[in-house]
């Protein structure tokens, strides 16, 4: 058989995700405040670490885990191929063609879409108990990263909020460093947007599991424990965006005048 276009084919997915990945590896940022806005909605400020300086997301939620969800679909999925194809490449397996493209497809997991993800589980597990517990651990694995974010977004919001009960203090005093004050808003303000984005990840990745589960319980499969591993991953989001809300509406009410 000749393989000569597989070679291309693999090839071809190799360097795609990997270019994805070096162009995309940073998280996705939202529009955020400059460092002299009075409100939440502002201009936009620079995309990379470098150039933000006063206004930036706090680094911390910009660490591995924290960022898991603010990473958009494709760099997910972009990410999990390169690792799969790489695996393939350097393994050395008696079919790396069929590895490869395999792998490099099975590495954008729910994230390439539901009925792929359905696909590619059904395809590895016939037994619905094995299947329905490969899914189960996707979720288990949402639920893990969700909870590492909430405790890291929630270690930056108390201290945002420190910072607006000190600049409230500040204004009643009369002795308010104006240009400190806003440096800590926009920074604030950015984090917040960055948030309220993450958030909307979670949710549409929720969405997904729901959908997948619907899926599974039409073909016939118990899914009890996997509907409560999804509706934990909703009360988790339900609970981080409440706290979101109200560190946003701390935020609006401060005018610097």
């Amino acid at each position: 058989m000749d393989t000569r276009w597989l070679d291309l084919l693999v090839k071809s997915l190799f360097a795609c995700t990997l270019a994805i990945v070096l162009a995309g590896c940073g998280v996705y940022h939202m529009p955020g405040a400059s460092a002299g806005a009075s409100s939440p909605a502002a201009a936009g400020y620079p995309s990379t670490s470098a150039e933000r300086g006063a206004g930036g997301v706090d680094p911390r939620l910009e660490s591995d885990s924290a960022a898991f969800f603010s990473k958009s679909g494709l760099q997910a999925c972009a990410g999990g191929a390169l690792v799969g194809v790489a695996g393939c490449m350097l393994g050395n397996p008696s079919n790396r063609h069929a590895c490869m493209l395999k792998a490099g497809l099975a590495g954008c997991g729910v994230g390439m879409g539901v009925n792929y993800y359905l696909d590619q589980r059904r395809s590895e597990y016939s037994n619905n108990e094995q299947r329905l517990n490969a899914i189960l651990t996707d979720v288990r694995s949402d639920n893990a990263k969700l909870q590492n974010l909430t405790q890291t977004a929630r270690s930056v919001m108390d201290e945002n909020r420190r910072q607006m009960e000190q600049i409230n203090r500040e204004i009643a005093q009369k002795t308010l460093d104006r240009s400190k004050a806003q440096k800590q808003l926009a920074e604030i303000d950015a984090n917040t947007l960055y948030l309220k984005k993450t958030l909307a990840e979670v949710r549409a990745r929720e969405k997904n599991w729901r959908d997948v589960a619907q899926a599974e319980r039409n073909s016939g499969a118990r899914v009890d424990a996997l509907d409560a591993e999804i509706s934990r991953l909703n009360q988790q989001a339900s609970v981080l965006e409440s706290e979101i809300n109200d560190l946003y509406k701390q935020r609006s009410a401060i005018r610097l005048g």
